[in-house]
């Protein structure tokens, strides 16, 4: 997910062929098969929950401190570039709602200071913060590692891990966002998106920035970021695909393979610096088969299945969103179960690590949601309670915003924003304790043998008849 997410991930690439998404988009036309979401339904709408029997199959889970763990999470963006107090506020608010995982952008990337080289979205930096830019001198990237860049990071590790929050880190982005992917093609010239996973200077380039971000050292603590406990993950990618409905996308060059590969390759060079720490994809967990829906025809080159069966890979990720995808919510408790059985045929946890149901609000962006509610609050009733009883361990909703400035809420642009405080956020508080004290994989797996008690959390296959964790 991004701040802007675009309309065009409606359209299914296996159906339309990469071709024809291309040649639409050049032209500037509209494009053919595009899905509507459903309306919402008007807030005095009955609803009948979904019926979901809680699992007595073991499934993966994860174990910190020698014990199950199992949680409920939030997304945020702009932790990374934001004041100190607007950044507290949402780490505090986190903490308050008992959500114990915070996923973050640990990128943020820019063309080159002098403007030689172009900046693929806005003025490359946010607030004035940028983490790497490009050295035209040098011919290579550049990092700020002072109080304008990563200096930022620092302080956000710094409190999560005061506050007992778990962090995914991610390492990248599909879209421009922030930069991401079609930055790191500018800067050496290219411009086809699916060279990010096979151009060998980029995927130097990027393994560079990994280097240098998981071998710094905090400047408020003195804690090697490959060492902090904080660190739930570092994700590879925010939403990989071989298209990000930009100049930069081509139909050819690219399979269902490429991904996997560029992903095989970079999990095993993050684990080589960070052993400790558990590493994942971030992709949305597109499946190739099993429905009859675009989501199961492994688009634009994602395979979930086959991404999460990497061997360094600790985890499977999948993000949830009807409005853009064309589905109704109760198609999202399918879809749940679906990834729930990929976790177990794997033998590795999985994470519904983004979803999110649309709201309008009074002012568009600033004030009290008025439609929409009813609809959020069933979606997310549902979809929570098939996580926590199926066997997942863990859900993050999109997205957790506070206060931008004093008396002053960051904007709702998204519309999918919970602030602390409103109605979402105590649906959602209720579920985070829940799944500290019902999810099915942490409750089927006490007893087990969890291994030797870490700081680090780490992934467990489900447990034997017997109640022993394979751990080894």
């Amino acid at each position: 997910m991004t701040s802007a997410r675009r309309a065009l991930q409606l359209v299914p690439k296996s159906r339309l062929g990469a071709g024809a998404i291309v040649a639409a988009l050049l032209a500037g036309c509209a494009l053919p098969g595009k899905q509507t979401a459903r309306a919402a339904p008007g807030e005095s709408d009955r609803y009948e929950p979904a019926a979901i029997t809680p699992t007595e199959e073991p499934a993966p889970y994860f174990v910190l401190d020698g014990e199950p763990f199992c949680f409920a999470g939030a997304n945020n963006y702009y932790l990374s570039y934001k004041p100190p107090a607007a950044v507290l506020d949402v780490l505090e608010a986190a903490a308050a709602l008992d959500l114990r995982v915070v996923r973050l952008w640990g990128f943020l990337d820019r063309g080159s200071l002098d403007g030689s080289v172009r900046n693929v979205h806005g003025t490359g930096h946010k607030d004035g913060v940028h983490f790497q830019h490009w050295d035209p001198s040098k011919k290579r990237p550049a990092y700020n590692d002072g109080p304008d860049g990563l200096e930022r990071l620092d302080f956000v590790l710094h409190h999560a891990r005061r506050l007992g929050l778990k962090l995914i880190v991610v390492l990248t982005n599909n879209w421009r966002d922030f930069g991401g992917m079609d930055q790191y093609l500018a800067w050496y010239g290219l411009d086809r998106h699916h060279l990010f996973f096979t151009d060998r200077r980029v995927k130097r380039a990027y393994k560079d920035w990994v280097h240098h971000l998981l071998t710094r050292v905090n400047t408020l603590d003195g804690v090697p970021y490959r060492e902090d406990p904080a660190v739930f993950a570092w994700e590879l990618a925010n939403e990989p695909r071989a298209l990000n409905f930009e100049d930069f996308d081509h139909a050819e060059g690219w399979d269902h393979r490429t991904i996997t590969r560029w992903a095989d390759e970079m999990s095993a060079f993050v684990k080589s610096i960070a052993p400790h720490h558990m590493v994942a994809v971030g992709d949305e967990g597109f499946l190739a088969g099993g429905r009859d829906h675009w989501a199961y025809e492994a688009p634009y080159g994602v395979d979930h299945e086959a991404l999460t069966a990497l061997p360094h890979v600790d985890f499977g990720t999948y993000h949830l969103y009807p409005d853009h995808w064309g589905t109704d919510d109760r198609w999202g408790v399918r879809w749940i179960e679906d990834h729930l059985a990929v976790a177990r045929r794997l033998g590795k946890p999985t994470v519904l690590e983004e979803y999110g149901v649309h709201v309008e609000r009074a002012g568009d962006i600033s004030g009290p949601i008025t439609r929409g509610w009813r609809r959020r609050e069933a979606a997310y009733d549902d979809w929570n309670r098939a996580v926590l009883l199926g066997g997942g361990a863990g859900a993050l909703f999109w997205i957790l915003s506070g206060i931008e400035r004093p008396g002053e809420l960051y904007p709702d642009y998204d519309h999918f924003t919970v602030y602390r405080g409103d109605a979402s956020s105590r649906l959602l508080q209720g579920f985070a304790r829940r799944f500290h004290r019902e999810a099915r994989a942490c409750t089927l797996a006490r007893g087990a043998d969890h291994g030797e008690p870490s700081p680090f959390v780490q992934a467990r296959p489900a447990p034997t008849p017997h109640g022993v964790g394979d751990h080894e």
